[in-house]
This record gives structure tokens, C-alpha cells and sequence, in this order.
């Protein structure tokens, strides 16, 4: 079964490409990507959700896929990227959802808990833990720690890292699309994404081992990106100094039920920085998959489809209606 044909809705500010599986009076579950992604990197659980009875939507974030992609940085704050979720349920007559983000994804999940509290009934995030807030801008932490080449100080440069990914959309996704190496450990020089990027076109873009998808579902990637342009998702980024001022007065703790889900061998975030959301979220459960990396739902899509919907039925089941 291919995955769904988006219905682009209003959502206020902006129009929000919606991809729907599953009856329309199942209980709702709104799914998150992350970056670089779409929807489209749900494609696995969709099926798997609508057959086990909710009604599965995954939404392009604005700025990706075919959602509208404005150009303004100041678009990309958390505030816009929830109300974006407001205004998505509102169009589609949800009072009430289970949240669930992957990635960037996790990061507006953990953030829309809070800020559309009565609206949100769990959240479950794959890979992104919920953390307390930094003691400072995380640019500078990052900058300190890891010089001006993490990609989180890279990406802060108007217009560089969108022109460096752009020369070669479907090389970006053949890069980062891999499973980790066996016995790979974390290193600074795996932060220095755009340093990597240039080096991996210099080369000519070889084919690279532990490709996680098909060629196929890599064109779709890369004639998206080719489509929406990589702005969006690096406006992201741009916008850490701003949302970490922007939430200055909010609460570390989640109310709701929640499902961590990390994978063992994710390097950029590796299941022990989840530990701290054990003092925040009274209802947490956590899993971890083994033998799996970043880029879950294509690795072990049958895995996280399992806990996911294992969850849902003792967590959720029928009572956010």
C-alpha cells in the first residue's frame, strides 16, 4: 500500500499538506518529522496505525514537502510550529490527540505539550528525549564545546548550508540515510554535517553502505527537497536562540502519558539522555531498540510500530473522545 495523497488544509498562517490513513472517528494520532524529512518518513507506521484502529495523520511541517515553505526565519519559531498542530486539528474537527514526533518532530511534540495542554492526551517521542532547560543559548554551549563547525552554529550563516544541500538534493539524503556502523562511537567530527557534505560531493557521491531505504524512497526525498527547497527545515535551526528565549517562563515537567522511544545506536542521541525525563514526566515509559540507529521508522519499522501501538492501547485506548 503506497502512502496516502496529501489534502492541503488552512491552517491559519500557512497551508499544511495532511496525509491520512485509518477510519475518521478512530482515535487521532498526529505524527512529526523531523529533519531532513517529510511525512513522508512515516510511511511504515501509517498502515500499522490505521489497521490497529486510530486514524494515522502525518502532517509536512511548514517550510517542507508540499506544505507552504515561507521564507521569513522568524516563521520557524516553536510558537509557529505549534500553532501550526492548533490549526491542523481545528481544520480537521480534532478536539483531542496523541502526539507523536521523531527527530524535530520530538523537539515541537515536548513543546506543544505544554503549550496546547488540554489539547495534547500523550506524546510519544522516537529518538528526541525531553530535556530541562539549558543553562544558557545552546548555540553558545554548542559553539564552546564544539567549535564553529557543529552544525547547529553552521547552520546559523544566512543562506550558506541551504546552498551547500541544494547543489545535490538526492546526495544529502544518500549521505545521511545510513545505519550506523557496528562498534561506531560518538566523535565531534560527526557534528561537522556541512564540512561532511562538501567532502562527500568532492568525492563524487559514492554509494555508501548501510543505506536504510530503498533508491526509490530516496528520489521521493530528493524530488521533495528539489520542490520545497532545504530553507525550512534550516530555519529550524536558526531559530534555537529565539525559542530558548521564547519559552524562558515555561515548565520542564509533561503532564501527559508519554513514550520514549530511543534507539540504541544513535549517536546524536543516545538512549542515556533521555535518563533525566524520569524526574519530569510523572507517566513516562520508556523503550529502547536495539541494533538500530537515528532513522528508526525505516530501520525497524515493525519494532516501533509494535511499542507504538502496545502503548496506545494500555495508555490511550478509547478515552480522549
Amino acid at each position: 500500500m503506497g502512502f496516502p495523497k496529501a489534502r492541503i488544509i488552512d491552517a491559519g498562517e500557512v497551508k499544511i499538506a495532511v496525509y491520512e490513513r485509518g477510519a475518521a472517528d478512530g482515535p487521532p494520532v498526529l505524527l512529526l518529522h523531523g529533519w531532513p524529512e517529510m511525512a513522508y518518513s512515516w510511511k511504515h507506521q501509517m498502515g500499522a496505525l490505521a489497521d490497529a484502529g486510530y486514524r494515522a495523520i502525518a502532517m509536512d511541517l511548514r517550510g517542507f514537502g508540499r506544505s507552504g515553505a515561507p521564507k521569513d526565519v522568524r516563521a520557524y519559531r516553536i510558537d509557529k510550529l505549534v500553532g501550526d498542530i492548533e490549526g491542523v486539528l481545528g481544520a480537521l474537527g480534532i478536539r483531542e490527540v496523541v502526539l507523536c514526533g521523531h527527530d524535530w518532530g520530538g523537539i515541537i511534540v515536548w513543546h506543544a505539550a505544554r503549550m496546547l495542554e488540554s489539547r495534547v492526551r500523550g506524546v510519544i517521542s522516537v529518538c528526541t528525549p525531553h530535556m530541562r532547560r539549558p543553562p544558557a543559548d545552546p548555540i553558545e554551549i554548542f559553539k564552546h564545546r564544539y567549535g564553529d563547525d557543529h552544525y547547529f552554529v553552521a547552520f546559523q550563516e544566512p543562506d550558506v548550508a541551504e546552498a551547500v544541500f541544494e547543489q545535490d538534493p538526492l546526495a544529502v539524503f544518500k549521505m545521511l540515510f545510513r545505519s550506523t556502523p557496528p562498534g561506531t562511537k560518538p566523535t565531534p567530527d560527526m557534528f561537522y554535517l556541512l564540512k561532511h557534505f562538501q567532502n562527500y560531493l568532492a568525492a563524487g557521491t559514492p554509494k555508501l553502505p548501510g543505506q536504510v531505504m530503498s533508491d526509490e524512497d530516496l528520489q521521493v526525498y530528493a524530488g521533495a527537497y528539489t520542490h520545497s527547497g532545504f530553507h525550512g527545515g534550516v530555519n529550524l535551526y536558526r531559530n534555537t536562540t529565539a525559542n530558548y528565549h521564547l519559552t524562558a517562563n515555561m515548565p520542564d515537567d509533561i503532564s501527559q502519558p508519554s513514550l520514549m522511544i530511543s534507539t540504541a545506536d544513535d549517536l546524536f542521541l543516545p538512549p542515556e539522555m533521555a535518563n533525566p525525563m524520569e524526574g519530569m514526566i510523572p507517566d513516562l515509559e520508556r523503550v529502547t531498540i536495539e541494533s538500530c540507529g537515528h532513522w528508526a521508522m525505516w530501520e525497524k519499522p515493525d519494532e516501533i510500530n509494535k511499542v507504538v501501538i502496545n502503548w496506545l492501547t494500555r495508555k490511550m485506548g478509547q478515552r480522549y473522545f
